[in-house]
């Protein structure tokens, strides 16, 4: 179910990226004789970088926090042995109500989130101002 909201969502917005390429990188790989590899290799993928570490990011970020479908379509799936972090924080919640223990994996959970995306982040914005 999720993937038929994503897949379009990540080929809309790679494809924007692509659409906003200028024309002169294009024209400067064929005048240079490159073939459509080397061009697509050399010059595409580079330019790329930031929408692909966008569509990254944003799906990664959606991934973590898939709770909502896991739970409404197989009820925490084959009697809980297959579970999210997020579905085990909703269902420490709900079902055990122990709010300060969910409460706190929730926040552990975020700072985690949060250092992961940076990092990455971090790491692409380096290899972009090369």
């Amino acid at each position: 179910m999720d993937s038929w909201v994503w897949i379009p969502f990540i080929v809309i917005l790679l494809l924007a990226g692509l659409q906003a390429l200028p024309t002169e990188v294009k024209e400067a790989a064929k005048v240079d004789g490159a073939n459509r590899w080397q061009s697509v290799l050399g010059d595409h993928l580079p330019l790329m970088l930031p929408v692909s570490a966008t569509a990254i990011v944003l799906r990664v970020i959606f991934e973590l926090k898939l709770a909502d479908i896991v739970i409404n379509v197989t009820a925490g799936g084959q009697a809980a042995r297959r579970t999210l972090f997020s579905s085990f924080i909703y269902r420490e919640y709900r079902d055990r109500s122990n709010v300060g223990y969910a409460t706190m994996i929730a926040e552990v959970y975020l700072i985690i989130i949060i250092v992961f995306v940076t990092l990455l982040l971090k790491r692409w914005g380096d290899s972009c101002k090369r």
